[in-house]
């Protein structure tokens, strides 16, 4: 009779998480960010990257320590093991940073918080169950909190699932960006840096999600998990509040992108409103801040770089009707006109566009009539926003029956 030969069974290796925190002066809060990630309990192991841009305030200081209590151990690890590695050195930017941390990686899952951000407790035990049940999916995202400067909440971020169709759109009805996924909630596999490559060191502010994009239109799988991960700091001085303008210039590359030359007359349709309304609803103000904008541009072929030019008038001339919409839900209709006349002479074709006839409906009648037309279309964004956009928040706040 034989037997089988009897074969020791290799223990399952433990997960792990590859975390980037990029840094640059941020002494009253990087202590929190760092800690939220030292402090995550579970049966995986994290290695922990902190890029600091070369701090001068006291972070790099408080970063070491952290670094020394890890490396000697003394740091009370709550997981299967914790590494940690930081620099402090001038670098060219949070992304530049952010993939100088990302290209060490050796662990199976990847994300980065940012240092005024900070992960809530048990957010990484969660993450590596639902990739290890999902073997299919590339990308988790959940939710998290909204929080100021003393971290007490303004607003929860309920998020929803990846829809590539509106992460590349734009919240035209009320002028709102539509990137709605949590950056300091989303996670994924290593493997995607083999598949996408690593973030855009072009951009700035819209990194992200274009980070997001290139995943979907790659065809990457991605997991919403109604659970909340981490907490996003919004104050005075962060990129995200610094400039009502600033994500622009990302965001309309992003559209460029994927949503290709020709579909960008809107876009600069909103973005020449913003830029008006921001100037105290300066035409002209708004136009030279365009024109400075479409150099970002420059390296472009010539027949693109072109057709930009064009598209990029046309937009400006829906903007001036955006104006004089707003204009008039004013009284300011002796401006409106002004506003409804210089869209006409920079794009006659535009003042055939929906908002153009709108805006001109509305000069028509004025008073009364005007204020109608307004509450009427604010209904219907309403509605849609509801039904569409905002369902989860609705369903938080609806009261609950027995």
């Amino acid at each position: 009779m034989h037997r089988r030969p009897v074969v020791p069974r290799v223990p399952e290796q433990h997960p792990r998480f590859s975390i980037v925190t990029p840094s640059l002066n941020q002494k009253g809060h990087i202590s929190e960010a760092i800690e939220s990630v030292l402090n995550q309990e579970g049966d995986f192991e994290i290695e922990y990257f902190v890029m600091d841009g070369g701090s001068t305030d006291g972070a790099a200081e408080i970063i070491r320590s952290y670094a020394e209590l890890v490396q000697t151990g003394r740091w009370p690890c709550k997981c299967r093991g914790v590494r940690m590695e930081w620099v402090s050195e001038k670098d060219d930017g949070q992304t530049a940073a952010i993939n100088k941390g990302l290209r060490k990686a050796t662990g199976c899952f990847a994300a980065f918080i940012n240092s005024d951000d900070a992960y809530l407790p048990g957010a990484f035990a969660r993450v590596a169950h639902e990739f290890k049940e999902h073997p299919r999916v590339d990308f988790v995202h959940g939710d998290g909190d909204v929080v100021d400067h003393a971290g007490q909440t303004i607003w929860p971020w309920l998020s929803r699932p990846y829809k590539h169709s509106v992460m590349t759109s734009y919240h035209f009805l009320w002028n709102e960006f539509t990137n709605y996924i949590m950056q300091q909630s989303t996670f994924w596999r290593a493997s995607v840096h083999n598949r996408i490559g690593f973030l855009d060191e072009t951009l700035h502010f819209a990194m992200d999600q274009e980070y997001w994009v290139r995943s979907g239109q790659s065809g990457l799988n991605w997991r919403h998990v109604p659970y909340k991960f981490a907490r996003f700091r919004m104050m005075p001085g962060t990129k995200s509040t610094s400039d009502p303008m600033v994500f622009w210039g990302d965001s309309l590359e992003l559209f460029r992108r994927y949503r290709g030359v020709r579909r960008l007359p809107i876009f600069f349709g909103y973005y020449s409103f913003n830029a008006a309304k921001h100037a105290g609803f300066d035409l002209n103000r708004a136009r030279a801040v365009q024109v400075e904008l479409l150099q970002r541009w420059a390296h472009l072929p010539e027949a693109e770089r072109c057709l930009l030019q064009i598209q990029a008038l046309r937009g400006f001339a829906l903007g001036c009707f955006l104006v004089a919409n707003e204009l008039q839900k004013q009284g300011r209709y002796a401006e409106a006109a002004l506003a409804i006349e210089r869209g006409r002479e920079e794009s006659p074709s535009m003042a055939q566009h929906p908002i153009a006839l709108f805006s001109r409906l509305k000069q028509r009648v004025q008073g009364r009539a005007a204020a109608s037309l307004d509450r009427l279309l604010d209904r219907i964004a309403l509605l849609y926003r509801g039904n569409f956009v905002d369902y989860r928040y609705r369903r938080q706040a609806a009261p609950r029956t027995s």
